[in-house]
């Protein structure tokens, strides 16, 4: 992309991905950089412009670096008063606070083709304004919740462009375009062809190894490096026994059959729970499965030696939620013999390029699953006992979302096997089995979920056919914990 792209600074907060994926839903190359980095890596990235957000609630100073670049900047929500304080300004306080308010907009180009709009405002705080910075908009009280020093090009909002809200698209396309010269160009049939172009001339004669999950994400590269090098990128499918109900044969046969695609697979359920016996914690758990799968690939990689490279279906918030550029791989190969084809697209535009590269679509609208698999929806140890429970209570929900049709609206849906036994009844006689959790949720970014509002009828039938076809379960619950307390998962 050269350097016609916006660069993203986060200064802590969801609002980061969200402002970047706007930006690319019109067609503006985005990339994110995290709080704390210094000029020379920001003169090195050369954007064409910087947009600052979050900071809500964060301790961390605006980064001036930012500032001593010479290009455009746009700093958002809290972001926009970090920055003009660090400016010289002088805080008056909060004016206004979780309130709607009307914003006239004054002659700007940052505001070209609106005038005058209702909008939402977490936070408002009065400045009296430094040398250089005017006043740029206005609400219906006569307060200044946007500013801007014109001649350096340093803007600054107090707000956020919210969900559906289309004068905070042009507020973002006219500061792309009209302030810093980027041209919307970014598509993923744009992506495909130079990634392809990109791949040949990297790989060259050579061949790779490529772990797949059946997931969007392993499959829609694994067609990518397909489609750039043929026959000659081999799938590694590793069973971890870990899946939910039928997936282990449905991977095998859409990578064989339907795709077309030369695939290793390798049978691990015994050896993986052999390494999780005893294993209660969390964050052990996902240790534990990460090392077993990462020897399982290093040992395939050195049964083909002919493979030079590895590839991985590393995407952009995989790598943001790691902080670093820097991703797992088998330890038989060099770092510089790793290929991230998808690392920099965003779960949304993966599958459009895999629609672009003929992906089945039901795998295209494949709900996300974590890679430890169900480890982390089994509460306590994970033994085969448990897992079976699991997998039948599991394909019973989600199996009553679809034929609800509740299945369009979510994102993420399926159970939770909890540790807890309960007093219950089966068959005329007392029992203590296990209690169900079932979970269901609509994604809206990488921080931000909402609560399946699902039927409760619905519910009820979910609930009565895992207690009746699941001898061992007894009780169920619905998980109705909100985003801003629980993560989705349980672990």
């Amino acid at each position: 992309m050269d350097n016609d792209f916006i660069l993203v600074l986060d200064l802590g907060g969801p609002q980061a991905v969200e402002m970047a994926r706007k930006l690319r839903n019109q067609r503006y190359y985005t990339e994110i950089m995290s709080r704390g980095a210094d000029e020379e890596l920001f003169r090195r990235k050369a954007p064409r412009g910087i947009l600052v957000v979050g900071g809500d609630g964060y301790s961390e100073p605006f980064p001036k670096a930012a500032l001593a670049l010479g290009v455009p900047v746009l700093a958002l929500g809290g972001a926009a008063r970090r920055m003009i304080e660090t400016c010289g300004a002088v805080s008056e306080g909060i004016l206004l606070k979780e309130q709607a308010s009307q914003i006239t907009f004054k002659p700007c180009p940052l505001f070209d083709q609106l005038s005058e709009s209702d909008r939402y405002f977490a936070r408002v705080d009065g400045f009296a304004l430094p040398e250089g910075f005017v006043s740029i908009a206005t609400t219906l009280e006569g307060f200044s919740p946007a500013y801007a020093d014109l001649e350096r090009r340093l803007y600054g909002l107090q707000f956020y462009a919210e969900s559906n809200d289309p004068d905070g698209a042009v507020i973002l396309s006219n500061f792309a375009e009209k302030i810093c010269g980027c041209t919307p160009i970014w598509t993923a049939k744009d992506f495909l062809e130079e990634e392809v172009r990109y791949i040949r001339e990297r790989v060259g004669n050579g061949s790779a190894l490529m772990a797949v999950s059946g997931g969007v994400d392993s499959t829609t590269c694994a067609l990518l490096m397909h489609r750039a090098i043929g026959e000659r990128v081999t799938c590694v499918f590793v069973d971890t026994g870990l899946l939910r109900s039928g997936e282990a044969e449905q991977v095998r046969n859409t990578f064989e059959g339907e795709l077309g695609l030369k695939l290793i697979s390798v049978d691990a359920g015994d050896r993986m729970l052999n390494r999780l016996r005893g294993v209660i914690e969390p964050t052990e758990k996902r240790q534990v499965i990460y090392e077993e799968y990462m020897k399982i690939l290093a040992e395939v990689g050195r049964e083909h030696p002919e493979a030079e490279y590895f590839v991985e279906g590393t995407i952009y918030s995989d790598l943001l939620a790691r902080g670093s550029s820097d991703a797992v791989y088998a330890r038989r190969f060099d770092p510089g013999k790793r290929l991230e084809p998808i690392r920099m697209l965003f779960k949304d535009e993966v599958r459009i390029l895999g629609e672009l590269l003929g992906l089945p679509r039901a795998l295209a609208a494949r709900q996300s699953f974590p890679g430890p698999g169900l480890a982390v929806r089994c509460m306590g140890e994970v033994t085969e006992s448990k897992l079976a429970l699991l997998r039948r209570a599991d394909a019973i929900f989600r199996e009553e979302i679809q034929l609800a049709g509740q299945d369009k609206k979510l994102t993420r849906y399926f159970a939770i096997l909890d540790d807890t036994r309960t007093v219950g009844r089966r068959l005329g006689v007392t029992t203590r089995e296990y209690a169900c959790v079932l979970r269901a949720v609509g994604e809206q970014g990488l921080a931000s979920y909402t609560v399946g509002k699902l039927p409760y009828d619905m519910l009820e039938r979910a609930a009565a056919r895992i207690i009746r076809e699941v001898p061992g379960i007894n009780r169920v619950t619905y998980d109705i914990s909100p985003c801003e307390n629980t993560f989705v998962e349980w672990q």
